[in-house]
């Protein structure tokens, strides 16, 4: 029986849409699996009191469709307990590349207070359960500790971290003379807010030392275009030659942060000023205050003229510079 090219192309179009609906409805509305979404990701995941495990998952993947039926059994056994959660990582791209998914399903588990960590452990209901339940239990010992995990708790606490915009970054930071370590940060970023309480704290204890600011790249824009910034958190560090910054790429937290930044502080640390003494007055105010003072009496301007002079000169400034870290001034 013939049919009709437009009875065909109608028969291919629903027979599309049905395998592209099949094909995307991996868990549907009716699911104990809790349907993840950039809007929702935050109040469901970031935001939440209790353990989460998110899978990361692409539609058309072989491995995902044959995970489903299993962790929606695992849904419904630690219903109550934790919460068990999907997104479609293909659906969106730009959440699953913040949180560096390559394959698929890929399995993490968000404990508060925590950076989320890989399950790589068997697909099947009874390991993943008891690996959610040894992650709630350490969530218990650390409460029970007096451990926090909803963030600071001296929230009344000012933050040493200056907050940095593109009316004072230029001012407070590329026209200083001061070590400045900034971090580029974005509200919503789940790294960002693990990271947030490290960095105020490293930034309350190198107060007076180095100077620790944040930008926020969702309202600062210019200043994340300007610094080339193409992910959250970047750390950036602006030294001595504040035109060329350098990434920070240790670990995230303070004592990791304290200490570079100090190891960067003796790097960028400026040479001891070499000064005329033309008084009595000069050098009591020159060396006065200093451990050591190293005076050089050098000829006469008229005996070595100028070029003998500058030798001289850069002679001094080139043994300052070595010994730039010793607590000492030089004069002549």
């Amino acid at each position: 029986m013939n049919r009709s090219p437009l009875l065909v192309f109608l028969t291919i179009l629903f027979s599309f849409f049905t395998l592209f609906n099949l094909s995307y409805a991996l868990y549907g509305s009716s699911s104990p699996v809790v349907q993840l979404t950039p809007t929702n990701f935050k109040s469901k995941v970031l935001n939440s009191n209790g353990v989460v495990l998110v899978e990361f998952f692409a539609p058309w993947c072989g491995h995902c469709k044959a995970l489903t039926p299993i962790w929606e059994k695992a849904a419904s056994v630690l219903k109550g307990v934790a919460t068990v959660a999907a997104l479609d990582a293909d659906a969106h791209q730009s959440l699953a590349q913040e949180y560096g998914i390559r394959g698929f399903p890929t399995i993490k588990v968000f404990v508060p207070g925590k950076p989320p960590v890989d399950y790589q452990g068997a697909r099947d209901v009874k390991p993943i359960a008891e690996f959610a339940l040894q992650q709630i239990k350490e969530l218990l010992r650390e409460r029970l500790g007096g451990k926090t995990t909803g963030g600071s708790s001296d929230k009344s606490e000012p933050n040493a971290s200056v907050e940095l915009n593109s009316h004072n970054f230029d001012e407070l930071v590329l026209k200083s003379k001061e070590l400045w370590i900034v971090e580029f940060f974005a509200p919503w970023c789940g790294h960002c807010k693990k990271l947030a309480p490290e960095w105020k704290k490293a930034a309350r204890n190198l107060k007076g030392k180095v100077k620790l600011g944040h930008v926020d790249c969702e309202s600062e824009k210019s200043l994340m275009s300007k610094f080339n910034v193409q992910g959250f958190p970047t750390i950036l560090v602006f030294g001595a030659d504040k035109d060329s910054p350098i990434p920070y790429e240790g670990a995230r937290t303070a004592s990791a942060i304290e200490s570079f930044a100090l190891e960067q502080l003796e790097t960028n640390v400026a040479p001891p000023e070499v000064s005329e003494l033309t008084s009595p007055d000069v050098m009591e105010e020159k060396c006065g205050s200093a451990a050591i003072c190293f005076v050089s009496f050098l000829p006469d301007i008229l005996d070595s003229k100028a070029d003998g002079r500058n030798k001289y000169l850069e002679m001094m400034l080139a043994v300052a510079e070595k010994f730039k870290r010793s607590p000492y001034r030089q004069a002549y």
